[in-house]
């Protein structure tokens, strides 16, 4: 696991990350000892927060461009109170994108809620859901996508047929905000497999899964 150590090195793990470290080197043993066999699919968070910006880029563009076309106006009456409010609702939803995350998992993990833990890592001001035990690689991704899916393209979509400022502005923070979601889920789908059996678990401290092939 040495792609795993530099990352380890690069900041100093909370008391929290330690302890699925080890719980994940315990599982790992046993998946191994099982024949199965380990492939790192993790990513970098600063790789993750650039693909966030390329992949978000284009389709917060195609939502502003609709916007647009429909209102055929950019003139727009926001004032102090709703810089407030879409800061506010910013800071709430950013929450609820993990715990959005974390219902998703919890209705397919084993141990449902038992194995699902929040978090935030300060040195990136990122906070983060993570799952601590095996999915399937179409659980895995349902749970990445969801909350992107219901505070990003949903509100968007919505604010393109309201004509909703507030709407649509929440709605492309929250699809940048889900970029590296989605980068982890490319690095799911670029991963191709022969074996009869994998299994997808979240990294304990990481971004990104580690696939335990079993053939």
């Amino acid at each position: 696991m040495d792609r795993h150590r530099e990352k380890e090195n690069g900041r100093k793990l909370s008391k929290a990350e330690q302890k699925r470290r080890a719980k994940f080197e315990q599982l790992k043993e046993t998946l191994e000892a099982q024949g199965y066999v380990e492939h790192d699919l993790t990513i970098g968070l600063v790789y993750a927060n650039v693909m966030a910006i390329v992949l978000g880029l284009p389709v917060s563009l195609l939502f502003i461009v609709s916007f647009l076309w429909r209102r055929q106006s950019m003139e727009a009456s926001i004032g102090l109170a709703d810089i407030v409010l879409f800061y506010v609702l910013l800071v709430v939803l950013i929450c609820v994108h993990e715990l959005i995350h974390g219902i998703t998992w919890a209705i397919f993990a084993p141990s449902h809620w038992k194995t699902v833990e929040f978090g935030f890592i300060k040195e990136y001001l990122t906070p983060y859901c993570t799952c601590g035990e095996p999915l399937k690689k179409w659980q895995y991704i349902i749970g990445a996508l969801m909350p992107t899916i219901l505070l990003g393209i949903l509100p968007a979509s919505v604010a393109v047929f309201t004509g909703s400022w507030l709407l649509l502005i929440l709605g492309i923070a929250l699809i940048f905000g889900g970029g590296g979601d989605l980068t982890i889920v490319l690095e799911l789908l670029r991963h191709r497999s022969t074996a009869r059996e994998v299994l997808y678990i979240d990294h304990p401290y990481a971004a990104g899964v580690v696939a335990f092939e079993w053939t």
